[in-house]
């Protein structure tokens, strides 16, 4: 066996341990392994009012968690676990420009792995180089619309031209920097038509990866009401249908540029035909990522644990009892959902773990 081989066997070996650990994980509602991706939900506040988003109306009379405190969370985190990832997001993280800037900086010092999500209002040539000279790794720039007309009604007025002219100086700024773009489109009633052109669009313009997030009818996971406009229904459905069979084709001609699985595209017509019935696969919201809210809560999908870490030891909490019961409620949730952080478990998947062949994200 040569070297190569060797080292592409270890890997290999190393997927099929941590997707092992994952599993177990699950099923004893207690984690054996350490978030991949530490969350900063830097703020509930935004500028826009996007049709899909309720984030920020989520307003509390508290103080957002201060830097000093996320600075020293970071540091706990890097000292007592391999987390590769960091990641800052909304609302709009770059409401607190400086702070986002100053913990980018921090992240990257540590070793860290940095992403910023951003609906691209406040990006301008100043505030981009200031970005990514800070160690800004990735960013997700959101894109809902492959015309002006479409994306605009979903996001806001002049959002569409804002959005491509940040994808063009970043692009300017990876000839010299490490950077990774990619666009986000939330796939709802009111582009999906437009899925097959935002492909070409983004391939034209050319950002590194395209990632396609189903609607949630309610980001809050408060209320979710199907007659929702937001919802694909009706005779819209067998055209979704159709749609998403031209995308599973650019797919496999190009597997690396559409991040969803096949897997994952094939069951997005299904999502919003069965509604409350649909199941993706077994949810790993409460041990792939550690979300912290803009208050310094850990938070699920709105079903807590509301465990603050302002001054608390993080990597106690993680294995706290309230986080267990959080985690046995999700496994108990039937609200359908199509959010990145689900995982598959049966006893094929983990033979395409091992050798190999998975069409999705690797852990």
């Amino acid at each position: 066996m040569v070297g190569s081989e060797r080292m592409d066997l270890k890997k290999r070996l190393d997927q099929a341990k941590l997707y092992l650990k994952y599993y177990f994980s699950y099923f004893l509602s207690y984690p054996l392994v350490y978030p991949k991706e530490v969350n900063f939900q830097m703020t509930n506040r935004c500028n826009l009012r996007c049709k899909m988003c309720n984030i920020w109306k989520l307003r509390k009379k508290e103080k957002e968690i201060s830097v000093k405190e996320m600075k020293r969370i970071l540091k706990e985190i890097k000292e007592n676990w391999n987390t590769k990832y960091v990641s800052f997001v909304g609302g709009e993280a770059l409401l607190r420009y400086k702070d986002t800037l100053e913990l980018i900086r921090y992240a990257n010092k540590l070793g860290f792995i940095t992403n910023l999500v951003t609906n691209c209002s406040l990006l301008n040539e100043k505030t981009c180089k200031e970005l990514v000279k800070a160690g800004m790794k990735r960013i997700a720039l959101s894109l809902d619309g492959a015309t002006p007309k479409t994306h605009d009604f979903i996001r806001g007025k002049g959002n569409f031209k804002q959005v491509l002219n940040a994808a063009k100086i970043l692009l300017k700024l990876k000839k010299r920097y490490p950077l990774k773009i990619d666009f986000t489109t939330v796939v709802m009633s009111y582009n999906f038509r437009e899925l097959i052109d935002l492909y070409w669009l983004a391939k034209r313009i050319g950002v590194d990866q395209w990632f396609l997030q189903s609607v949630v009818l309610d980001n809050t996971f408060q209320n979710f009401n199907y007659d929702s406009a937001l919802w694909i229904k009706g005779k819209d459905l067998e055209e979704l249908k159709r749609i998403i069979k031209k995308l599973i084709i650019l797919k496999l001609k190009d597997p690396n540029f559409i991040y969803n699985s096949i897997y994952y595209l094939k069951s997005i017509p299904k999502y919003f035909e069965l509604k409350e019935k649909f199941n993706l696969g077994h949810c790993m919201a409460g041990y792939y990522n550690l979300n912290i809210d803009p208050y310094g809560y850990i938070s699920i999908c709105n079903y807590g644990p509301n465990l603050n870490v302002k001054r608390k030891n993080v990597t106690e909490l993680w294995k706290h009892k309230k986080y267990k019961l959080t985690r046995i409620k999700i496994k108990n949730c039937k609200m359908p959902c199509m959010m990145l952080c689900y995982q598959r478990f049966d006893l094929l998947e983990f033979m395409k773990v091992f050798f190999g062949v998975r069409d999705g994200r690797n852990f």
